[in-house]
């Protein structure tokens, strides 16, 4: 009797497994159609940074940004705040604030006190447009390793998480990192292909929450530590990104208010 139990224990057990896997996927399959629906919404975005680079020491990068994108053609209005320093020196920070609308951009940042139309030669403009979010793009990256993440349903809400070594998740690391650094940035780092081939991921955490009625995405949650070799140097990346999603595609217009457009600078001058 008890090794029946057993074993109709084992049996129940298997077909629950198999039945959240296959509610995983049709959760994440209607997640995705909904994402390529997505014209627009409001985002906020968190960012914490550590750049350890030997004997020159350690860079610390935070941002805390809201605000509200258009997804196509591409519009944006960001405001926050960022910080960097370097090793033990005090922080430098900055109230900042970005437009970005028919391909112009209009920056401003606290330490000048003024308003600045941006070029390429201040700012690259691809990268700012680079680094905003398609979801759809970061659910599709991320579909066939569906079944790593584990799964769960939390009140109104479906939660992905996925907790793991970079091994076995190399193919996913260096596809995030294909799509999300621009081409400045890699052009600068050299042969990227090289890059990601000396490249250890210590740490991959991934969580992403989904609307349990609408399959919209609501939050999006990333932590990384990673060591690439650049040019003969290590360098240790520690990375914390918390992205929250609101207000989708109730956004119909992103305007540059016309004081700023009267009185901003030329970056050119």
């Amino acid at each position: 009797m008890k090794k029946w139990l057993i074993s109709f224990t084992l049996i129940v057990l298997s077909i629950g497994l198999v039945a959240c896997g296959e509610k995983a996927e049709d959760v994440y399959n209607k997640a995705i159609e909904t994402s390529n629906e997505m014209r627009s919404a409001e985002v906020s975005t968190a960012l914490e940074q550590e750049i350890s680079m030997g004997d020159f020491g350690s860079i610390i990068i935070e941002s805390d940004m809201e605000g509200s994108i258009i997804i196509d053609p591409i519009a944006m209005h960001q405001k926050g705040t960022m910080a960097m320093s370097m090793g033990s020196e005090t922080p430098l920070e900055m109230d900042t604030e970005i437009y970005f609308v028919d391909e112009e951009m209009y920056v401003y940042e606290s330490l000048s006190g003024q308003w600045i139309k941006a070029d390429s030669s201040l700012i690259p403009i691809d990268t700012i447009t680079a680094n905003q979010p398609d979801v759809s793009e970061q659910l599709k990256m991320m579909e066939k390793y569906i079944n790593d993440f584990d799964f769960k349903e939390k009140d109104d809400e479906y939660i992905f998480t996925l907790d793991a070594d970079g091994e076995g998740f190399m193919e996913l690391t260096e596809e995030m990192l294909e799509n999300y650094l621009p081409e400045e940035v890699t052009a600068g780092l050299g042969n990227i292909n090289e890059i990601l081939e000396d490249m250890e991921i210590k740490k991959l955490y991934i969580e992403m929450i989904i609307d349990s009625k609408t399959y919209e995405i609501k939050q999006y949650n990333l932590d990384m530590d990673m060591t690439m070799t650049v040019e003969g140097e290590t360098i240790d990346i520690v990375q914390h990104v918390e992205s929250e999603y609101k207000s989708i595609n109730t956004i119909d217009n992103i305007e540059i208010p016309e004081e700023i457009l009267e009185s901003a600078v030329d970056a050119g001058l």
